[in-house]
């Protein structure tokens, strides 16, 4: 088979056969997937940030990807993909209402007990 210009090949050797069955997998998952628009973002971003401090810093790497997995989201509002954001905000949304409702209760709980309160 003849090579297009400007195209490579890419092998994997063993110890490398995770990364090729991880595009595998997404390309599976998600029929538009790119892997070598996915490489080339994934290369972009490690010669961006390897000589950063904060790249070192784990908990750094993965605010930004979580800033740059919103932001995605954000600008692709007809896609279907959240990467579980959407859904693991709805739940610190729901948690926040529980706690609210029952500081409320608790509040209301303490309220009544100074009202007296006569038998009939």
């Amino acid at each position: 088979m003849a090579k297009r210009p400007g195209s490579l090949v890419l092998t994997f050797s063993r110890k490398n056969m995770d990364i090729r069955r991880l595009l595998e997998s997404k390309k599976i998952h998600n029929e538009s997937f790119i892997a070598t628009d996915y490489i080339c973002e994934s290369i972009r971003f490690y010669e961006k940030y390897k000589d950063s401090v904060e790249f070192n810093n784990l908990e750094t790497v993965k605010k930004l990807i979580d800033d740059r997995l919103k932001e995605f989201i954000k600008t692709n509002k007809n896609s279907t993909v959240t990467f579980g954001l959407a859904e693991n905000e709805g739940v610190a949304e729901k948690k926040s209402i529980i706690n609210e409702i029952e500081t409320n209760i608790d509040a209301l709980e303490s309220n009544l007990e100074d009202i007296p309160i006569d038998e009939d």
